[in-house]
């Protein structure tokens, strides 16, 4: 597996190599939102004294720096490239081989994350000068925010993938996913900090996963949580991250069974068969057909259904 990843980071990196203007303007756009919600809080906390809640100027200035950094380490984008996959038939050649897509997306993710932290860590000392933010960070802080912020990196990979998979019932999750990430700007610290959210709010987005992936690694490394409560939120983390991990590999299956791809111009479920009424008239005669509709219909993931339907090609061309 790590000779696998060796070549598949090899090769996403040259492809991100053709793509790096594009790379780093998309980082940049990233950025665009929390400097705008810095300046306007900053904004705020001036026609106020210099001080909202327990922040300061330079204590929302740390913040927003912070969620600038955690929100680059945990992005996630997997519900919209997986729809255009399975619409476009392409994700049936990748259940035809022996790895599963996740680690595609996974190898995505990485490439992503290394190509930019440079920029973007440029980008950020500069605000940080401009804006004289104030870190409470202590080392323990920093040994707690490496665990914290991978947690949250898996948590909205997961749960990217989660509704990634709705596309095998639906083929189209835009609208879902559109709605998870406008949740996920309301609840997930984005707005403003989770200690200043109201009191329903704020229960809400704890209750909810969206405060994990972003405001909870954020204060973490801002410092602005005490260590015993930074663990709890922690243990937070990991409950959503079982549930969602354990929900993908459910939902993988479930939905494996019946997929069929929309763009490829074959069904990947039963590639020449019929799923859903059996063999055709014109093939019912055959027991080779007849045997490959049952192989297809017993199919408990897509990659097995793949590689079973090769046998239809064989009785009736597609």
């Amino acid at each position: 597996m790590i000779r696998i990843y060796r070549q598949l980071l090899v090769a996403q990196i040259q492809a991100a190599a053709q793509y790096r203007i594009q790379a780093l303007l998309w980082m940049l756009f990233s950025i665009i939102r929390p400097v705008i919600f810095l300046a306007a809080w900053v904004a705020v906390a001036n026609s106020q004294g210099g001080q909202i809640g327990a922040y300061d100027v330079r204590d929302f200035a740390a913040y927003y720096i912070c969620l600038s950094l955690v929100s680059n380490l945990t992005m996630s984008w997997n519900a919209y490239d997986f729809e255009f996959e399975v619409r476009m038939g392409r994700l049936s050649p990748k259940l035809l081989r022996p790895l599963h897509p996740i680690h595609y997306s996974v190898v995505e993710n990485i490439v992503w994350k290394l190509t930019t932290i440079i920029p973007l860590g440029i980008i950020l000392v500069f605000i940080s000068l401009t804006f004289d933010a104030r870190f409470r960070t202590t080392p323990a802080h920093l040994l707690l925010f490496l665990p914290s912020v991978l947690f949250a990196a898996a948590l909205a990979f997961f749960s990217g993938w989660v509704l990634a998979t709705l596309a095998f019932w639906t083929t189209r999750v835009h609208a879902v996913s559109t709605f998870w990430d406008r949740a996920a700007f309301i609840f997930a610290g984005q707005i403003a900090p989770l200690a200043l959210l109201p009191g329903p709010l704020q229960t809400i987005s704890l209750a909810l996963p969206f405060g994990y992936i972003l405001g909870v690694p954020a204060e973490i490394l801002r410092g602005g949580v005490s260590v015993p409560t930074a663990l709890e939120l922690m243990a937070g983390q990991a409950i959503w991250l079982v549930i969602f991990y354990f929900a993908f590999h459910r939902v993988w299956r479930v939905g494996g069974r019946q997929y069929s791809a929309v763009g490829g111009g074959w069904s990947a479920t039963s590639a020449c068969c019929d799923s859903s009424s059996g063999p055709s008239s014109s093939t019912s005669s055959s027991t080779a057909s007849t045997s490959c509709w049952r192989s297809c219909r017993r199919s408990s993931s897509p990659r097995r259904a793949l590689a079973r339907s090769s046998c239809c090609s064989a009785t009736r061309p597609c």
